[in-house]
């Protein structure tokens, strides 16, 4: 029986036990897909990351479900490079560091940043991607729970992309976020007939965005704060001028899960056209110990 390093880090926070939670195998080298997914399964979070060497950067990281792997998860990499700057594996000496991570999207840089409020992990994502949504509004409103009369018509139910395809649905008012009640059977076929990881609501609060985001076609009813949900919302926001390139974006979410949390997001480009997408947040470990793979000897 062998024993591994495991931690659970709470991203897009800095309170332990709100954000979003996600495993994380420190060293996972020698571990095979299937053991990997037998972890993810057993720690149950949307998310468990593990650490590889990589040819291409500085590490690779692999991401699962409890039921997949999926290519790129933007929580589980906030929350995986916050742990390794705090165990010193990734070294952050003055203000600023660049970690390059080989993901299942090709290889991304990472920022880490010393702010007042602890350590930030600013992620690029990848260039942002649009496809029209080839569903009636009326079926989505139908899996979401919402009432059409709730849906905003100025802004366009639209699939966008910057690692992972998101549903984006705009409605008008935060009542009506609240007040969703998903068929999540119903939801998980859309997203499968969609080609989407998650259907990412969201309403326009003041000077920031608040959002649910739903992925049963994954095995994640609600997921409380999507880091690359929250990529793909900037960018849509940029593309159709509700934001201004370059100006940092606040998207809030996990209310309704009781697990709050906040992305700080950041396109840049020109109006009406998205070109580089950064999200990031901080993170905190809530639990530490080991997990043992394999028989006992």
């Amino acid at each position: 029986m062998q024993s591994r390093p495991f931690y659970k880090v709470d991203a897009f926070t800095r309170t332990a036990l709100q954000g979003n939670p996600a495993g994380v195998m420190p060293c996972a080298r020698g571990l095979t897909t299937e053991d990997m997914l037998a972890v993810a399964r057993e720690v149950n979070a949307s998310e468990t990351a593990f650490v590889l060497p990589s040819r291409e950067a500085d590490l690779r990281i692999r991401f699962f479900t409890p039921t997949q792997e999926v290519p790129f998860c933007g929580h589980a990499l906030v929350a995986t490079l916050a742990l390794l700057a705090e165990l010193g594996e990734v070294p952050v000496s003055g203000e600023f560091a660049r970690v390059r991570v080989e993901s299942g999207v090709g290889v991304l840089p990472a920022d880490l940043v010393r702010t007042p409020g602890g350590l930030r992990v600013d992620l690029t994502q990848a260039p942002p991607a649009f496809r029209p949504c080839s569903e009636p509004a009326d079926r989505i409103l139908a899996a979401l729970g919402a009432d059409p009369a709730d849906l905003r018509t100025d802004l366009p139910l639209e699939l966008a992309y910057t690692g992972l395809w998101h549903l984006l649905v705009p409605l008008k008012e935060a009542d009506a976020l609240d007040g969703l009640l998903p068929d999540f059977r119903a939801l998980a076929a859309l997203n499968q007939d969609l080609g989407v990881l998650t259907t990412h609501v969201f309403v326009e609060a003041g000077d920031r965005l608040v959002c649910r985001d739903f992925s049963p076609v994954a095995g994640i009813d609600e997921d409380p704060v999507t880091g690359t949900a929250s990529g793909a919302l900037g960018a849509y926001l940029v593309r159709h001028r509700v934001a201004e390139p370059d100006r940092p974006i606040t998207l809030c979410q996990g209310e309704a899960c009781g697990r709050p949390g906040r992305v700080r997001g950041v396109v840049s480009g020109r109006p009406g056209e998205p070109e580089r997408v950064v999200a990031g947040g901080h993170a905190v470990v809530s639990m530490r110990g080991h997990l043992r793979l394999g028989e006992m000897g």
